[in-house]
């Protein structure tokens, strides 16, 4: 359960959330329902009271929330993959340089 799903959310209705697979299919879907419009009604409520703003949207924040959710071998792979982003600008200017030296015997335009 987030954090957004904590502050929405009346302890009761945690528990109610536990509980429904425990209950006869026909009860399931009704309380199933319910739990959602309650969630939606609890949604629209903390937006009346806390004004939505955005987070820095920096790598490590977003990996933070990230780790809970995802498994760990997809972590992983977000991980390298923000660590390929996060340096971008430092292979730009690597592979920038090396352009910038002419190769002995060869004219401009020529590969």
């Amino acid at each position: 359960m987030t954090s957004f799903d904590e502050a929405i959310l009346p302890p009761e209705l945690k528990l109610f959330k536990i509980l429904l697979p425990f209950l006869p299919p026909d009860a399931q879907k009704i309380l199933a329902v319910f739990l959602k419009w309650t969630e939606l009604i609890g949604t629209v409520r903390y937006y009346e009271q806390h004004p939505p703003t955005q987070c820095n949207p920096d790598v490590q924040s977003l990996l933070k929330c990230l780790k809970d959710i995802l498994p760990p071998e997809e972590l992983s792979q977000m991980e390298q993959f923000m660590d390929i982003f996060e340096n971008m600008d430092q292979y730009r200017e690597m592979f920038e340089s090396f352009s910038a030296f002419d190769m002995p015997g060869q004219k401009e335009g020529d590969l």
